[in-house]
C-alpha cells in the first residue's frame, strides 16, 4: 500500500484530513502512528471549524517534523517576517 493509499484509508476510517496526512508521513520520521494521530487531532479544519484545510495543516506538520529548526539563533527568514 502506498503512502497516499494509507492516508486515504486512514481518512475513510473516520480520522480528519490532518490526522490522515500527518500520521502517514510522520511514521517515516520515526514518530509512532498513535502519537501522530493525537498531535494532529486538533488541526482538522482547525478544530473542525472548516476554516483551514486539514490536509494542508498535516502536510505543514510533516515538513516541520522533517526540516524544522531545533536550535534558537540567527534565522534570516524570521527576521524578514518581523519587518
Amino acid at each position: 500500500m502506498t503512502s497516499v493509499e494509507r492516508a486515504v484509508s486512514c481518512f475513510e476510517k473516520g480520522f480528519s484530513c490532518s490526522q490522515a496526512v500527518f500520521s502517514t508521513y510522520a511514521e517515516h520520521s520515526g514518530l509512532d502512528h498513535e502519537t501522530a494521530l493525537r498531535i494532529a487531532g486538533g488541526f482538522g479544519g482547525m478544530g473542525r471549524m472548516g476554516e483551514t484545510c486539514g490536509a494542508l495543516s498535516g502536510a505543514f506538520m510533516v515538513i516541520g517534523l522533517k526540516y524544522g529548526s531545533t536550535v534558537c539563533g540567527n534565522n534570516p527568514e524570521k527576521e524578514y517576517r518581523q519587518v
